[in-house]
């Protein structure tokens, strides 16, 4: 298969998983990237047309498949494509921005993590794409590629003041990021967040932080490393999406 035929074959939703374009693409790894990198750029531009169109999918598939090929060039692209205030990041990327989001950035970051810092910081941002860019970080410790250190020395520093004092979803889940990397050191950075309400209780208490502290460190960290996963297999991935933008149109009627 030639590469602008597995392009359109991954370009629409045609209600089943294009399994031979994908195996392809997977094939022609060297040639092909070069193409999904021009789809990320193409879906910037092309944002609006993107979400009215909702059954469009190509800027999906090129974010899976650089993120199984560990393409370093797509990680300022996908940052900008989530960088987009408000539901656009919802409508664009639909459930993905809330499942594997972490693990693709994660796959494409490099040693470089400051534009996920910047992100979460952003408080005009959209808080699941910041909470994303945080549970990155995680997956970054548990695959080995950051220090346990370096996650834990800058949530530190989210809680004492990188992050804006208002509730919302990343603060929820910079508390579930520090207890997937073990939160000892960050406990009463975690204590005051709570006592300043700035945690939804119905989504993490403060007694599932200290349970976590009642477990060994050391097998905690363990099956952080043993469950940590990047992106490895675009089918796979792709196979659990029968329609990722099946809210898209509320979405774009929404953020007209």
């Amino acid at each position: 298969m030639e590469i602008p035929h597995i392009l359109d074959e991954l370009a629409f939703d045609m209600g089943s998983l294009p399994r031979e374009a994908i195996e392809a693409a997977i094939a022609k790894k060297e040639k092909i990237t070069p193409f999904l990198l021009e789809v990320l750029k193409e879906a910037l531009m092309h944002l609006y047309d993107i979400i009215e169109h909702d059954n469009y999918q190509g800027h999906l598939y090129a974010m899976y498949l650089l993120a199984q090929f560990r393409e370093k060039q797509a990680f300022p692209l996908i940052i900008e494509l989530i960088s987009f205030p408000g539901e656009i990041p919802h409508a664009i990327l639909g459930d993905v921005l809330t499942e594997d989001l972490s693990r693709i950035l994660a796959s494409v970051t490099g040693s470089d993590i400051n534009p996920l810092k910047k992100v979460i910081e952003d408080s005009q941002l959209n808080e699941y794409v910041r909470a994303a860019c945080q549970t990155a970080l995680v997956t970054l410790v548990g695959c080995s590629l950051i220090p346990r250190r370096e996650a834990i020395d800058y949530f530190q520093l989210l809680f004492r003041g990188k992050m804006d004092r208002t509730p919302s979803f990343a603060w929820d889940n910079l508390i579930s990021s520090a207890c997937d990397l073990y939160p000892e050191e960050l406990y009463p950075d975690i204590e005051r967040a709570f006592a300043e309400g700035l945690i939804e209780k119905s989504f993490i208490s403060l007694e599932d932080v200290q349970a976590i502290l009642h477990e060994k460190r050391e097998i905690h960290l363990f099956r952080l490393h043993q469950t940590a996963e990047l992106v490895d297999d675009t089918v796979t991935e792709m196979e659990k999406w029968a329609s990722p933008y099946s809210n898209s149109e509320d979405l774009y009627k929404f953020i007209k």
